[in-house]
């Protein structure tokens, strides 16, 4: 038997503040840091850190804006496995761009979309990291229908793109929503792709049914 120690080190923090009543800043930090007695291969890290702009024209709330820039970075630990003693997937490191924007054509209906570019890079080597490009195009076009009180209905297309890999994936996904007040809501659905509308996430496992909380600035 091996002993180990191993230390980690976690902080996270949000930021929200109201430049004036159409806009609004928000930002968050999740850092963490492992090292292990057993030497670098064991060591982990992970960066997430986000800036973005809300907007909410006061004259004009049927429009919501949210612009955001998201940096991302992981080293999976070892501890972190897919097969026995061997080590988690990949590092990956991201800078993403990203807007969404819903506008409200009626009191019934609903239009939005959204669009992410990803500038990402992917190593497979913990110790000697050689990356390669890992880009990727999202794009997301809504539409809701408040069907009765409190109820709303959601259709979602998507198409991702992945210029590096030579793949393509689209696809559809369909919500039905519960209003719990203003500002926030619960739903369920099915994704009918594999993909998340997070460009973080590599992996393709995203098909089936999902439930969601969404809230509003």
């Amino acid at each position: 038997v091996t002993d180990s120690v191993r230390t980690t080190w976690l902080t996270k923090n949000s930021l929200k503040y109201q430049i004036n009543p159409d806009w609004r800043f928000i930002a968050k930090l999740n850092y963490s840091q492992s090292t292990s007695s057993l030497g670098e291969f064991y060591n982990g890290s992970y960066t997430e850190a986000v800036a973005g702009y809300g907007y909410r024209p006061v004259e004009n709330d049927r429009l919501n804006v949210l612009m955001k820039y998201t940096y991302f970075y992981n080293m999976p630990s070892a501890g972190q496995t897919t097969i026995a003693n061997t080590a988690a997937a990949y590092i990956q490191k991201d800078h993403i761009f990203s807007i969404d924007a819903l506008y409200d054509l009626t009191q019934t209906w609903t239009v939005g979309g959204k669009y992410a570019h990803r500038i990402g890079q992917v190593s497979q080597d913990l110790v000697n990291p050689q990356f390669f490009d890992s880009r990727a195009d999202l794009y997301i076009a809504r539409l809701d229908w408040h069907v009765v009180h409190k109820w709303d209905m959601m259709l979602e297309g998507r198409v991702l793109s992945l210029p590096d890999a030579q793949d393509r994936r689209s696809g559809v996904l369909v919500g039905l929503y519960r209003e719990v007040d203003s500002y926030f809501k619960v739903g369920a659905g099915y994704n009918f792709t594999d993909f998340s509308d997070d460009l973080t996430n590599l992996s393709y496992t995203y098909q089936g049914v999902f439930v969601n909380v969404i809230g509003k600035m």
